[in-house]
Formats: C-alpha cells, structure tokens, sequence
C-alpha cells in the first residue's frame, strides 16, 4: 500500500478483490514475515490487544495483525492471512482518482455486481475516519465458487489522507458463517492502523 503507487495503485487494491473471490486465477507468494515484536524500549506494547501483534510492514504502513496471521502478495496487492486468504485483511494506497472515496466506492460496486456471483450490498456510505470527513464505509455479502466456496462477507474503510495526496483502503473478507469475529477483527485492526509517512 505504499512505498506508494509503487506497490498499489490507487483502485488497483480493493478492486482486485472481484479476481480472488470471484474464483479467477491469481498468483499468491508468501514472503518473509513482517518485523514485529517489542518497540525501541525492549517492553511490549501495552496498547497491542491481547493474541493481536503491531506489525511494521514493508510497505510502510503499521496495523494490528492477529497472531499467527503472516504477510503474503496476490499480485501487487498486500493481504495478511491465517489460512491462505478464506480470512484475510488487504491493505491499498494510491493517489486518489474520485472526488471523495463514496464515489470510488460507488464506481467499483458497479464492477463487482458483475463479477461477483450473488453479490449484495449491506451498507455503502459517507463517514468520518480519523477525523478524515473524505472517507466511506462498504459493506457487502457474495458467493465464492472456487478457492473458498461459499457465502462470503466483506468490509472495507477507504479514506483520504489529509490534503488529499493519497486514498487509504482496509479491507477485510471472511466466510458468512464467522462473520462476527471477522467484524471484531475489522475494528481492531483499524484502531492499529497508521499510514506511511508521506514525503
């Protein structure tokens, strides 16, 4: 997601999600694991929630990671995962090319209707995230016919980051049936998410 457009595109990460859970082809490496432990003090970081780790990824990006989740690539995309992607969180930058992250939004539903067999959407809409009024909450349902089959559920916060010099997406999917514990997941690790540095 960042060393910027170098590693994401701007749509490039959430919409290549319409490849993986649409049951196409796509080519996922595993690379080495990201660095995490103690900070500079040597202490753990109280602030880290319990079975959770802080992870520093290469990309430049940091967030809350579930232990035993490790770093891999589909592609150019960053996704961490426990199982090979049935769950997993994907993380994009990019510059933006929308007016507002809604309207990116908006644009790439229209893509995944198509693609995405018995796709329904549960919520779609303009929010606030950390203090970015830029920002839009996408929520939808779909069935996977190969790799994971079965009914699938996804959730995705897409942001602008202040004056509008890059548009954040962190995306989470798991299958319908532990939805619930994907949803807690979801909202920790956006509470451990900081974005790169920009230059």
């Amino acid at each position: 997601m960042v060393a910027l457009a170098a590693v994401l595109g701007g749509a490039a990460g959430l919409a290549a999600l319409k490849f993986r859970d649409s049951g196409e082809d796509s080519t996922t490496t595993t690379t080495q694991p990201p660095a995490t432990g103690p900070g500079k003090s040597g202490k753990a970081d109280a602030s880290v929630p319990d079975g959770w780790k802080r992870v520093k990824d290469p990309a430049g990006f940091t967030l809350f990671v579930p232990e035993g989740w490790r770093r891999q690539m589909d592609g150019k995309e960053v996704d961490y995962t426990p199982d090979n992607g049935r769950h997993y969180i994907r993380v994009s930058v990019g510059k933006p090319d929308f007016e507002n992250p809604y309207m990116h939004q908006l644009n790439l539903e229209k893509a995944l209707e198509k693609r995405l067999p018995k796709y329904q959407r549960v919520t779609l809409h303009s929010n606030t995230f950390r203090d970015q009024v830029n920002s839009s909450l996408w929520e939808f349902t779909y069935v996977e016919k190969k790799g994971f089959p079965g009914k699938r559920h996804a959730i995705d916060q897409m942001y602008f980051a202040d004056g509008g010099a890059a548009e954040y997406a962190v995306y989470m999917s798991g299958p319908e049936s532990d939805w619930a514990t994907t949803r807690e997941q979801f909202d920790t690790v956006l509470r451990g998410w900081q974005p790169p540095p920009l230059h």
